[in-house]
């Protein structure tokens, strides 16, 4: 078996010169236009896109989901899933001026295709943000992203899940209380709380505008980093929110915030005055995340962006049993919030949260998995047990200490999650995988069909398999050559060869299905030998083709310099070395391109005699000038005697006009007359000495370059 044919073919060797041009338009279709194809976010754990790297541009009208978001038109979507290992998630879509082109997006989130779950309010032209938590673990959920009509465009994607902590408290003394080091994100900071006086004289925020409080007790000493990154943050160069925080030990403890004292301070930003910021380039160090960083020497940053800050202070030595809180402020008031990761040695006071998970009879589906606790807490009780057992579970949610008894409907890796809180505040969660046997019966009715599309041009790698299952046991997934399973029965962009397909169902059950892509002939063209001409001169190209599909088009480009446009043998006239280009579309709409080089020895010549006896005896009565076939005429023709005085004057303007030059003509141009001040053509003078005349020429060519000629020129009688 093997998925690419190789193809020997020596017109290959021959024809080097060849373009092959896709006249399809596989690379422009909006392949995650619809649910059912939605393109497969790899993994969940703070991945990003590149700038761009998505498109909602060409995305058809999706079904209409009533009553669920405003603002939302169905018209534009483009489709992707994910499966989150926490039980909270963040997407951020960065548009307009911030990473693509689209402007307003908006993100809706299914548990299932058909199944509405959530959207996000919408928040910039540029970007969107969506928060969503109660997530069950391990399932595979699907979003859209959709702009209002004519804001279609180009967009970066990010995706991070997280274990979620009470929602932003703006007042110290209602501050949410952490117990472990778990990283999360805020989607939102709206308000300063109550106390509008929390932020001390001399405090480098100086006010509270968007705040969150957040408060802790030292288990094991030792440092403490953190990291603040705003969620419009999108790289170094391109300005995000300005956050800035301040950290305090609360000598009389987590409950008291009248006695705070400040320990960190970091208020650091853009440059500027008035209102007014400066460039970037000049405080592109104090823009992006910031937070508490080993190797920092200083415990505070001013606002602004003076030498020395990078956005980062000292990191803490926590003392075991010391208690902290930290306040964050989004300066920037743009409503949007934050993520922070955590880091060092030394750890938060909280339960230690835990559990057992065994089986009654066997580890497989459809069998009763037992989950049981062994969660601890050295301060104060746990009064809450709230489990997450994951995909498929039946029940999927439960509470209580347990032990809780759970089967599950399908086979495959599965996450199972605990959260306790305390009686002071204190919520932790506990995450496991593991993995459940299939329990595929011999009696399954699986069965696998596929449609194939094979290649529309040669060489073009636009075919496709689409997986069509039925019976067992839904849900399916789906693998093609070995590679990694995936929900989407589509698979596209392949190119010739024999692929084996396989679906699985949700019990572990396959059926496997062999389908060959092929592809049309190759279409032969050859726009003939490259060729070098003289200046003036044309010549004929010589084509040729071998089309098996028939032909739609066949053109040769580009035509200005085309004398006679031929189907393969055209007569070109160029001025300058010139690429031609022989186009055939065949009747598939594939196209194929050869070119030649045609090459122009621009020689600017003309020639001149240099002498002539105007005696009337029949010949060589006139001086002239002659020309080559890149001359399109002589502008001026200037003889002047010894003494500089000009004798005669001609233009060519191709007419016979007495005393008008006409180039290459043996009766015209100078008849050795002198001419006469104010006299007009008729009247010529006399008869010029014999003697040594100069003479001067402006000269056009056909590309219109004018060059300067001069000479002598002997007169005998």
């Amino acid at each position: 078996m093997e998925q690419y044919k190789p193809k020997l073919n020596v017109y290959r060797i021959l024809l080097t010169s060849i373009t092959l041009i896709c006249g399809c338009t596989i690379y422009g279709q909006v392949l995650n236009d619809n649910c059912q194809f939605a393109t497969a976010i790899p993994s969940s754990n703070n991945y990003c896109s590149v700038d761009g790297q998505f498109s909602n541009t060409g995305a058809k009208a999706d079904p209409v989901f009533p009553n669920t978001c405003v603002q939302l038109l169905w018209q534009n979507g483009v489709w992707f899933s994910f499966v989150p290992k926490k039980p909270a998630a963040l997407i951020r879509v960065f548009g307009s001026g911030q990473g693509g082109t689209i402007r307003n997006p908006k993100i809706v989130v299914f548990q299932r295709c058909g199944v509405y779950l959530q959207c996000s309010p919408g928040k910039t032209i540029g970007n969107d943000e969506l928060l969503i938590d109660n997530l069950n673990i391990g399932q595979t959920y699907y979003f859209m992203i959709e702009s209002p009509v004519g804001g279609e465009g180009t967009f970066k994607l990010c995706v991070n899940d997280f274990t979620p902590v009470p929602s932003p408290e703006a007042d110290c003394s209602q501050a949410v209380v952490l117990c472990d080091k778990s990283s999360f994100s805020v989607q939102s900071l709206t308000g300063i709380g109550n106390d509008r006086n929390e932020i001390e004289a001399g405090n480098c925020m100086e006010a509270e505008f968007q705040s969150a409080w957040y408060k802790w007790t030292c288990d094991v000493a030792g440092p403490l980093t953190f990291t603040l990154t705003p969620n419009n943050h999108r790289d170094r160069n391109t300005i995000s929110d300005d956050l800035d925080f301040a950290l305090y030990e609360l000598p009389n403890g987590i409950n008291d915030c009248r006695t705070k004292r400040l320990i960190r301070c970091m208020a650091s930003g853009a440059n500027g005055t008035a209102g007014a910021t400066d460039p970037l380039s000049t405080w592109i160090n104090c823009n992006g995340p910031t937070g508490l960083m080993v190797g920092d020497n200083d415990i505070s940053e001013a606002p602004g962006c003076q030498s020395g800050n990078n956005n980062f202070v000292s990191a803490l030595n926590m003392e075991v049993g010391k208690s902290y809180v930290l306040v964050i402020n989004n300066y920037s008031r743009s409503g949007l919030g934050f993520g922070i990761q955590f880091g060092g040695t030394g750890t938060f006071l909280g339960p230690k949260p835990d559990f057992d998970i065994n089986a009654n009879l066997a580890f497989e589906c459809d069998k009763s998995i037992v989950f049981t606790d062994k969660s601890t807490s050295s301060t104060d009780p746990i009064i809450t047990y709230t489990w997450n057992m994951g995909d498929r579970a039946v029940p999927d949610r439960q509470t209580g200490k347990g032990p809780h008894n759970t089967t599950y409907q399908s086979f495959g890796d599965k996450i199972a999650a605990l959260t306790v809180e305390t009686s002071r505040g204190c919520v932790v969660t506990k995450i496991k995988e593991f993995f459940v046997q299939p329990c595929c019966k011999d009696t399954s009715t699986l069965r696998l069909n596929a449609a194939k599309v094979d290649l529309r041009c040669y060489d073009i790698p636009e075919g496709s398999i689409l997986a069509q299952p039925t019976g067992g046991a839904p849900d399916y997934r789906f693998m093609l050559n070995n590679g990694a399973f995936t929900v989407n029965p589509m698979f596209s962009r392949l190119d010739t060869g024999i692929y084996s397909l396989i679906v699985q169902d949700s019990k572990g059950c396959a059926d496997t299905l062999i389908r060959s892509i092929t592809e049309p002939p190759e279409i032969f063209i050859d726009a003939g030998d490259d060729q070098t001409i003289e200046f003036g001169d044309s010549t004929r190209l010589n084509g040729s083709y071998v089309s098996f599909n028939g032909k739609d088009t066949l053109i040769w480009t580009p035509a200005a310099d085309f004398r006679i446009n031929g189907i393969t043998d055209p007569e070109v006239f160029p001025k300058d070395n010139t690429t031609y280009f022989f186009t055939l579309t065949d009747k598939n709409g594939c196209k194929k391109q050869d070119t030649v080089l045609i090459r122009v020895n621009k020689n600017y010549m003309i020639h001149a005699p240099n002498i002539f006896s105007p005696n009337r005896s029949g010949t060589n009565e006139f001086f002239n000038i002659w020309t080559t076939r890149g001359v399109k005429y002589v502008e001026l023709l200037e003889v002047y005697d010894r003494w500089g005085n000009l004798v005669y004057q001609g233009k060519d303007v191709k007419a016979p006009i007495s005393g008008t030059l006409i180039t290459n003509d043996i009766n015209s141009g100078w008849d050795g007359k002198v001419k006469r001040k104010d006299s007009n053509e008729t009247d010529t003078g006399p008869d010029a000495v014999t003697g040594v005349y100069a003479w001067r020429a402006r000269v056009r060519f056909i590309d219109d370059e004018v060059k300067n000629f001069a000479g002598d020129l002997t007169l005998v009688r």
